[in-house]
């Protein structure tokens, strides 16, 4: 990607120029914001993480 600037390029025209040319990176992975609020659980999340930790042991 090339932006060509001159001499006569305003700080406001270089900004709208940067900005149209950004690059977007694709993200590894899942979206997990869209499961925020959606598990049902049935015992306290503290109870379940202790419970694991102590399968550790």
């Amino acid at each position: 990607m090339t932006i060509i600037v001159k001499r006569s390029t305003t700080r406001k025209q270089l900004a709208v120029l940067l900005k149209s040319k950004k690059r977007t990176r694709m993200r590894k992975g899942v979206d997990v914001k869209s499961f925020a609020g959606k598990l049902k659980l049935e015992c306290d999340p503290l109870a379940i993480q202790k419970k694991m930790r102590d399968g550790w042991k």
